[in-house]
């Protein structure tokens, strides 16, 4: 709370401040879970530069999906050979500025011919990884068509040092759901993983240098309806998995992660502008709803369509219906249930319906937390041409 009032009293509110310590405590817990992984930070879900250096400082490299992305995560402090980059549609262009800066991640088999002819121009060998689009899923169902990476049919199919003799193939990279919460599942899925690996290694001929496992460390955000992962047994599983196929693999192991990495360090910060009622109901209007916290405005817009938990397909956009603990900053000591609304001129600017707050006034502050992922850079920040929120970083 001194923090808020401390930045409050020389910046005016809307604002995002976000925890370094928090961020250490969780990163703390991935690399206990995971000792011979490499751990990636995803760096969509939180660019601010504060923060990446904060993750540089801590061992953590960049998922970049894209060419400033890349530039970001060196501009941060993180080694080119700590950043991967994997984009589902780079450009020629794309190419030409994160060459010799990171690892580059083909996602398709367009990709691989834009590397190969950059290299034929330049008379060398590159190294690129694969984003696989398995055929197994997290959830053991069939797999069904996606945008994301080349087909494992297609693989099997294709002569890489034939076609493309100018690329050296050095990496696997795969990454088919997100914000899963079942031990389990994950640690099948890490097992199917690394058993793919082998198969790509026989196929080409050649020893992988890395195997990207992607992201899928899920992130509680209603304990009333989620369950944390069971870190120790997910640690026991994929230790498993690693001796089993040790003889077979030497290649670096690489773990992403996003919104378990940040989501919890980051608070935004808003304040009611003005109290109105209309049939009945209390709607606190607030500063920068959608174009400041877009994340529970969605929810909300989705609600009519999906009244349960929100599926992986609609990560990072939407999750959970109570994802967030919603404070108004008052000395009241009475509760009243009100909506929370933005001041946009849509009628879509709910940030929360139903709730119960401390009664509110104008001029007092109201703090939603799990802000620190997919938060400032999912919002249409330009949108009505308002005040953006600024950030902050503490530790």
């Amino acid at each position: 709370m001194h923090s808020i009032e401390k930045i409050r009293a020389a910046h005016p509110a809307p604002f995002y401040i976000y925890d370094g310590s928090i961020l250490s405590e969780q990163a703390s817990i991935l690399h206990k879970t995971f000792p011979a992984f490499d751990i990636l930070f995803s760096i969509k879900a939180n660019p601010f530069p504060p923060l990446l250096k904060k993750m540089a400082s801590l061992g953590i490299g960049a998922d970049a999906a894209s060419a400033k992305e890349v530039d970001l995560a060196l501009a941060a402090g993180m080694p080119a050979e700590n950043i991967y980059y994997s984009c589902p549609a780079p450009t020629r262009e794309d190419m030409a500025q994160v060459m010799g800066k990171c690892h580059i991640i083909a996602d398709s088999l367009y990709v691989l011919s834009l590397l190969e002819e950059a290299a034929a121009e330049r008379n060398l060998k590159l190294a690129a990884g694969l984003r696989i689009h398995p055929d197994f899923t997290t959830d053991g169902t069939p797999q069904a068509p996606s945008k994301f990476g080349i087909d494992e049919s297609i693989i099997w199919e294709t002569n890489f040092i034939e076609k493309y003799p100018h690329l050296t193939i050095n990496g696997l990279h795969i990454h088919i759901r997100s914000q899963v919460l079942d031990t389990e599942k994950l640690g099948r899925y890490y097992d199917t993983v690394l058993d793919l690996a082998v198969k790509l290694q026989n196929h080409l001929g050649t020893k992988l240098d890395y195997i990207n496992f992607g992201g899928g460390i899920g992130k509680v955000y209603d304990k009333t309806k989620q369950s944390p992962l069971d870190f120790g047994k997910l640690q026991a599983a994929v230790s498993c998995s690693i001796d089993k196929h040790k003889g077979d693999l030497s290649a670096k192991l690489l773990l992403e992660s996003g919104r378990f990495l940040a989501c919890d360090c980051g608070t935004y910060v808003t304040e009611i502008i003005d109290i109105k009622h209309s049939h009945g109901k209390t709607f606190y209007i607030v500063k920068n709803g959608a174009n400041g916290f877009f994340k529970p405005v969605l929810r909300q817009m989705l609600l009519p369509f999906r009244h349960d938990h929100m599926g992986a397909s609609y990560e990072p956009f939407a999750t959970e219906n109570d994802s967030y603990d919603i404070n108004v900053l008052s000395e009241s000591t009475e509760t009243e249930v009100v909506d929370i609304a933005g001041h946009l001129c849509s009628g879509a600017d709910i940030m929360a319906k139903n709730v119960v707050v401390k009664k509110g006034h104008i001029g007092d502050l109201v703090t939603f937390n799990h802000a620190g992922s997919y938060a400032y850079s999912l919002a249409p920040l330009l949108f009505a041409s308002q005040p953006m929120p600024q950030q902050f970083f503490i530790e």
